[in-house]
């Protein structure tokens, strides 16, 4: 089987980059910085500032900054768009501003460690008091922002937690990493009561189980039994969503971060999350010497080899 090096693998890599962000961008879900050259400023607007901000940090730092929102509920957290605020996708985030101070921005420090992050974080709190509140969680993957408070549907500020809080149960299988994935927010799902989607395009290829990856994106082509060689045991027994996930992406080729972004609704059946999973982009320096972003792949070591090709159609 052929390694995936050289030329052809940068190739391969930046057509996968390109459908994976390209699909993460395009849904109702995206992420919408008005930033412009995020390195000449401090200021972010946007409906998430700390999802984008979490960005730049991974960016800067080249470790995994994930980020978490809570299931809206509040009608002061949204602005609606349309004539029928009941409508399934008729409430939006409000655009919130976030001045980072200037010790604080992303690269003035040295090192990003929980006790920055928390900074950070005050310093949010601070210039959007009447939003939600959030936490710095730390784990063997990185930094983790998750909620702690938030406005519930009759406005009062509440603890809350996020979806991958909730305890799940995944049966041991053997499954592609984009079946466990499935399985993983199917589980939150069931035990939440609130819809929790996938959003990891070209996990398999990233994740390159049996350090093999699948040819051309095709793995949700294959015939079942052509998926084995990609396929591995996982499961979870009794633990939190979160833990599940980090114990599945333990085992990936690939250092891969998540997003948990939220779409409120005014009905409480149309919020859903989509659980957005993909490798780091970091700063590097391109072949001008100028500074570019690199999506980082493979960086644990294994060097994974293209599968058999898929056969032709009968």
């Amino acid at each position: 089987m052929a390694r995936i090096e050289g030329d052809g693998a940068a190739r391969f890599f930046g057509a996968a980059v390109a459908l994976v962000f390209a699909i993460q961008l395009a849904g109702p879900l995206a992420l919408r910085a008005q930033t412009g050259a995020q390195d000449q400023t401090n200021e972010i607007i946007s409906p998430r500032p700390l999802s984008d901000l979490a960005l730049l940090l991974e960016e800067r730092y080249a470790k995994p900054v994930t980020f978490e929102e809570p299931v809206w509920a509040w009608r002061g957290d949204v602005v609606v768009k349309g004539s029928d605020e009941n409508a399934r996708f008729a409430q939006w985030l409000v655009d919130r501003r976030f001045e980072l101070p200037d010790g604080l921005i992303p690269g003035a420090a040295t090192d990003l460690n929980a006790a920055l992050l928390g900074k950070i974080l005050d310093a949010y709190h601070s210039q959007n008091a009447d939003g939600t509140r959030f936490k710095v969680l730390e784990s063997r993957l990185g930094l983790h922002i998750v909620p702690a408070q938030y406005h519930n549907a009759s406005g009062q500020l509440v603890p809350v937690a996020s979806l991958l809080d909730v305890r799940v149960t995944v049966p041991y299988e053997a499954r592609m990493a984009s079946a466990h994935l499935r399985a993983l927010c199917d589980a939150v799902t069931a035990a939440a009561g609130t819809k929790m989607q996938v959003s990891a395009p070209g996990l398999d290829l990233f994740f390159a189980a049996n350090a093999l990856v699948p040819q051309k994106f095709a793995a949700q082509l294959l015939p079942e039994k052509d998926r084995a060689i990609y396929s591995f045991v996982w499961g979870a027994r009794e633990m939190s969503a979160r833990e599940a996930l980090l114990s599945l992406i333990d085992s990936s080729a690939t250092t891969l971060r998540w997003s948990l972004l939220c779409q409120p609704s005014a009905q409480a059946a149309n919020r859903f999350c989509s659980l957005n999973v993909t490798p780091l982009q970091v700063r590097d320096t391109g072949p001008d010497g100028k500074p570019m972003s690199r999506t980082l792949t493979y960086d644990r070591g294994v060097k994974p080899a293209f599968g058999p090709p898929m056969a032709a159609p009968e």
